[in-house]
């Protein structure tokens, strides 16, 4: 399955009930919503019932696997993972927020790593006042596998970075799976969205 590009912002505003819907039950189970801060960078960002929360890379993911052009520096501070399947019966595999930073990063460099693992085309978009530089990388064996959403930009003396990753395994003729449409998987990358424009930043 290929995910579809960048996509214009009105098209991003889709019902959030539309993705919990396809749970089977109708309703979102799992954890319930809280606030989350890190206390060191001061990131701050809220997360809906049904996620699950991390501090340290290994617990629900592995960083580096997801987050491709982050540098070797890069400290994670939290992920956010999805944790029910809002459609079970598609190749869908997982939807992961990460929020890091790397500590004494120019801005130019900062900046490359929005578009470090190809030739896509970056965008910016503000989060919590702050342009942000925006940009993708996809990546897979036989099919592409995942998607991540990169967004970063520098405040105070270091580069905050956001990753927004889908998952998936191999569908269709691969593994006799449906594959995600292109509407399921906006819809995932949507509540992926929702989390980001939570986001505060406190001043550096």
């Amino acid at each position: 399955m290929r995910f579809p590009g960048a996509l214009p912002l009105a098209f991003l505003v889709l019902s959030a009930c539309g993705l919990q819907a396809q749970t089977g039950s109708g309703a979102v189970t799992g954890p319930p919503a809280r606030d989350v801060r890190d206390g060191r960078t001061g990131i701050r960002f809220h997360l809906p019932q049904g996620w699950t929360l991390a501090r340290r890379d290994g617990e629900v993911s592995t960083f580096a696997l997801d987050a491709r052009s982050a540098p070797r520096t890069a400290q994670l501070r939290a992920v956010a993972s999805i944790n029910y399947n809002p459609f079970p019966q598609t190749n869908f595999g997982g939807a992961f927020f990460y929020a890091s930073v790397v500590p004494r990063l120019d801005a130019d460099g900062c900046a490359r790593q929005a578009s470090a693992m190809g030739s896509h085309p970056t965008t910016t978009r503000s989060v919590a006042g702050v342009v942000f530089t925006r940009g993708y990388d996809e990546h897979g064996g036989i099919c592409i596998e995942s998607r991540d959403d990169v967004y970063t930009a520098m405040h105070g003396n270091a580069c905050y970075r956001f990753d927004l990753v889908i998952n998936n395994f191999c569908g269709g003729d691969v593994s006799g799976t449906p594959e995600m449409s292109a509407s399921q998987l906006e819809k995932v990358r949507q509540r992926l969205e929702e989390i980001l424009d939570t986001v505060q930043l406190d001043p550096r």
